[in-house]
């Protein structure tokens, strides 16, 4: 028979079971949030530079797709898996939308990334006449 001085000992231990995985599970939500904000910023830059390939003069989706793919190679590595990249270029607006998924840390849970921008396209517009 155990003495009244054990089972004043194993106080708390109850507690510790169920406290230590909450802690663990809040630390991944934090990392997983972290890793997912990290990557949001880095789809927009693929869509920043993918954009600004797009809109120029003589440039077409073709350009744009090409540079999506040499920044998100650079840039995504292991962080952005499924990445999606459309472009879309008028004679008026160029416009590209990067989504994509974060691995995720947590099961069952997917983190998806979106961005997308919209410029006006640039044109040469010659000079008439003479200077004001």
């Amino acid at each position: 028979m155990p003495s009244r001085r054990t089972r004043a000992d194993d106080r708390g231990s109850a507690e510790l079971a169920i406290a230590t995985p909450l802690l663990l599970l809040l630390v991944m939500l934090v990392v997983q949030t972290v890793l997912w904000a990290h990557a949001g910023h880095v789809a927009q830059t693929i869509t920043h530079h993918t954009l600004a390939a797009t809109r120029t003069v003589d440039a077409t989706e073709a350009d744009g797709r090409a540079t999506a793919e040499q920044v998100a190679d650079q840039l995504a590595g292991d962080l952005l898996t499924d990445v999606r990249v459309d472009v879309e270029r008028t004679d008026i607006t160029a416009r590209v939308t990067v989504q994509a998924q974060v691995p995720s840390l947590l099961p069952g849970l997917t983190w998806p990334i979106r961005h997308q921008q919209e410029a006006p396209v640039e044109r040469y517009v010659p000079a008439t006449g003479g200077a004001p």
